[in-house]
């Protein structure tokens, strides 16, 4: 064999290598992810001129935003203006922000452009119990469900349309929603193998549509132990580590405060640890106003080398309490 064959073949054995590797070991690298310092988290009243004036002005590296035009009666609204005003506004080193779309894919919501006249629990079929916290208007579903997924396609399809860098899943700890539970133990399913699968094909979809989408898994932790299902992400977000709210504050909840029980705070820090360990970015939300809360959270969230944010849990603008070197 010529030296030459054998660098050729010695450069293939080492490309094959490199594009393989332990299934176990999968180590995910953050991409835009890595550079973020700061973030902020606004779902509610986006259609107000301030609210993306104040975004535009902040200068966090990372925004997550609802689709304001996914919401009934605002349709028409110019989502992709506000999404590249946004995008183009300077984040804290002088470069262009990150614009992140929240989409719950573990519910469907009343208020939401795709629900139809007539639903409710039972009809259609995957539609499931309300959410047990109370928020309005949303209910769990089956979400292993056809058209459940033909509905979360077409949803990304138009945050992908209005420019937004990625999305932010919430309510992935569906899993374990009791009326889901019974659905799939009536049709004989794994319900974590399912989600997995769901989760698998939005970001083939996504992915598919706009090479380098993120997707960044709200709670749900525990679920880091499956490389399956962690090697779909780009970065995980933990609400209320060490603060909560209760409930909706629409229907009298209060906006944070609540001390978490430290037994659940430390099984939800060894829970994300399993997410660091991949080289996953951690991010974490918490939930609280009074200044020590505040200043407590913050240092907790360094200790563990996270990417905390501080703020109120109406989530209508941005926090008053933002990280001290911000």
């Amino acid at each position: 064999m010529t030296i030459k064959r054998r660098l050729s073949l010695l450069f293939m054995i080492v490309f094959f290598l490199s594009c393989t590797g332990d299934e176990g070991e999968v180590v995910n690298t953050a991409g835009p992810l890595s550079n973020v310092d700061f973030w902020a988290y606004q779902i509610d009243a986006l259609d107000l001129p301030e609210s993306i004036g104040s975004l535009c002005s902040s200068h966090y590296d990372l925004l997550v935003i609802d689709q304001q035009r996914s919401l009934k009666g605002s349709e028409g609204y110019e989502t992709q203006a506000d999404v590249s005003r946004i995008r183009n506004s300077l984040n804290s080193s002088g470069g262009k922000k990150i614009v992140v779309c929240y989409i719950d894919v573990g519910q469907a919501e009343g208020y939401r452009y795709y629900w139809q006249a007539g639903w409710e629990t039972g009809n259609p079929e995957w539609l499931l119990d309300p959410d047990p916290d109370g928020w309005n208007d949303s209910y769990g579903v089956k979400f292993w469900s056809p058209e459940w997924k033909t509905i979360m396609k077409h949803y990304i399809g138009r945050i992908i349309d209005d420019g937004y860098d990625g999305i932010y899943l919430d309510w992935l700890m569906i899993y374990e929603f009791a009326p889901v539970l019974d659905q799939a133990q009536k049709e004989g399913l794994d319900v974590r193998k399912e989600l997995t699968a769901f989760i698998g094909e939005l970001a083939g979809y996504a992915r598919g549509r706009k090479p380098g989408f993120l997707l960044i898994a709200q709670n749900a932790p525990e679920l880091g132990n499956d490389t399956g299902y962690t090697r779909l992400f780009d970065a995980i977000a933990q609400e209320d580590i060490w603060y909560d709210g209760s409930g909706d504050p629409d229907n009298g909840g209060e906006e944070g405060d609540f001390p978490v029980d430290p037994l659940d705070s430390e099984k939800l820090i060894n829970d994300l640890a399993l997410w660091q360990n991949k080289g996953i970015p951690v991010f974490n939300v918490e939930y609280a106003v009074k200044p020590g809360n505040v200043d407590r959270a913050y240092q907790l969230g360094s200790q563990h080398q996270y990417r905390t944010y501080v703020t109120q849990r109406l989530l209508n603008k941005l926090s008053s309490t933002p990280h001290p070197d911000y």
